[in-house]
């Protein structure tokens, strides 16, 4: 489940000046679980593989040998035919059909895409392609009940239009996060983390560094404080932002996949890993219940109203997705520079620096599709460097190739990606793993939590009785 809005370029013009009004609708779709199927690999993350212009894409070497003519493919995608993303697959298809002779039929389904897309599946009336979070694609399609995905290892291993090099060698490495049994279901095309941003023009008058240790990030969080206004920004009506902070301290402290595992625990016994209750107390530590590091009144905040204080100097710091900036970069002054950071770590933690959450924009091909190899090819098309830089221009998102240009607002998470030697799923996978348990057992006992209003120890009592009880009713 991604709230695509995410993904989506802010709307046309971007005012600069402070004081003006901004027209910011983005419908954050309640990001219901991400994306609410479930399922997809336990295995929450993996080691970074070596091998992982606004010009047409095309002008490939091997136009002769995909030769498609007459030959329609089926697309069922998540996006809003208006949204940045449709438009430029839709050139994308336009570009293709030149140089092979066949053509792509689009069926704008949005966010519910899946829903529709499973049971046309099942009635052996499959798309040739869909669109989707990765997560969200392998929760809904592969399990080990059901295959409904058609491997795409072939593509991996091919060029890319008016390419020499195989895909896989210019693609970001976290794909392989989905790989099941030695096969890959999913190319993406969109790569996002999280982080977090501030300003790099208050930090440098502030005389303060990006942290790299939770020790070090508490220190920058008490320098803002001094200087006047909040260190973070929070709007509280948002739980699946509200528990970023709880799953990565649980990340830096337990590895990738523990809390996954104790999201599927029927008894509730993997909460009493100390390493869960640790994180638990440094959560509290920065909420209204302690150091109170966030705004007044941020557990009642409501999107985007936080966000947009933060852009405009009235906080410190943001934790959120590579979306930020998009979304409210019109309200920043002209010396504004975006900064980023990843989450710090944690002393005597399991989890690295360069273990760096990722969330993929993918494409994927369903197994009875009827035009597989078209299928195949239109993606190697997308695949290419000049389609990836098209797809920044159009949408300012982070392309999954790694040579691809970079947003301008996004150049300083770029390191951060680039030295990344490890990946793991946003939220541990547990939203799409667990999204009925994510959403009535975990999202309120992280909000009471985040909001000062539960202690860390009745938060890990909570979180179990509730899950005790959650598995029961489901048996």
């Amino acid at each position: 489940m991604l709230c695509y809005t995410f993904f989506t370029k802010i709307g046309g013009i971007l005012m600069k000046k402070r004081f003006r009004t901004l027209a910011l609708v983005l419908s954050l779709a309640l990001l219901m679980a991400i994306f609410a199927s479930c399922g997809g690999p336990t295995s929450s993350s993996v080691a970074l593989s070596a091998g992982a212009s606004s010009t047409e894409a095309g002008n490939s070497t091997d136009a002769t040998e995909n030769n498609f003519n007459g030959v329609t493919i089926q697309y069922a995608s998540c996006f809003n035919e208006a949204e940045q993303q449709a438009i430029w697959v839709k050139e994308m298809a336009e570009q293709w059909g030149k140089e092979t002779g066949g053509s792509v039929n689009f069926n704008f389904a949005g966010r519910d895409v899946l829903t529709s897309v499973k049971s046309d599946i099942l009635v052996g009336n499959a798309p040739d392609i869909i669109d989707n979070d990765a997560s969200e694609l392998v929760a809904a399609l592969l399990s080990d009940q059901e295959v409904l995905l058609e491997p795409l290892n072939d593509v991996y291993t091919r060029s890319a239009y008016g390419e020499d090099t195989p895909i896989k060698d210019n693609m970001n490495g976290a794909y392989t996060l989905y790989t099941e049994n030695g096969n890959d279901y999913i190319v993406p095309f969109i790569y996002i983390t999280s982080g977090f941003f501030y300003d790099k023009t208050m930090f440098s008058e502030l005389e303060l560094d990006a942290p790299t240790t939770w020790d070090e990030f508490l220190t920058v969080c008490d320098s803002i404080e001094a200087s006047g206004i909040p260190a973070l920004a929070a709007d509280g009506n948002i739980s699946f932002y509200n528990c970023y902070y709880f799953q990565a301290l649980c990340q830096r402290i337990l590895g990738s996949g523990k809390f996954l595992e104790a999201a599927l625990d029927e008894t509730g016994e993997l909460w009493d890993n100390p390493g869960f209750l640790q994180a638990a107390q440094m959560v509290s530590e920065i909420s209204a219940a302690s150091k109170n590091y966030f705004q007044d009144g941020y557990a009642g905040s409501a999107y985007p109203a936080a966000q947009s204080d933060w852009a405009m100097g009235g906080a410190g710091m943001i934790y959120c997705g590579t979306w930020i900036p998009l979304e409210t970069a019109s309200l920043t002054e002209d010396d504004f520079e975006f900064g980023f950071f990843p989450f710090p770590t944690v002393v005597g933690g399991i989890g690295e620096l360069n273990d760096i959450e990722a969330q993929l924009m993918s494409f994927s091909v369903p197994r009875d599709a009827k035009n597989k190899e078209a299928a195949k090819d239109f993606i190697a098309f997308c695949s290419s460097k000049a389609a990836a830089d098209r797809l920044v221009e159009l949408s300012d998102n982070m392309a999954a190739r790694t040579d691809a240009i970079y947003p301008d607002a996004l150049i300083d998470v770029k390191p951060t990606v680039d030295n990344a030697t490890a990946y793991h799923k946003n939220f541990d996978g547990a939203m799409s793993a667990a999204p009925e348990w994510w959403a009535n057992v975990f999202y309120p006992a992280d909000d009471a939590l985040f909001f000062g209003e539960l202690s860390p120890e009745a938060f890990i009592e909570q979180i179990k009785t509730e899950s005790v009880k959650f598995y029961e009713n489901k048996k």
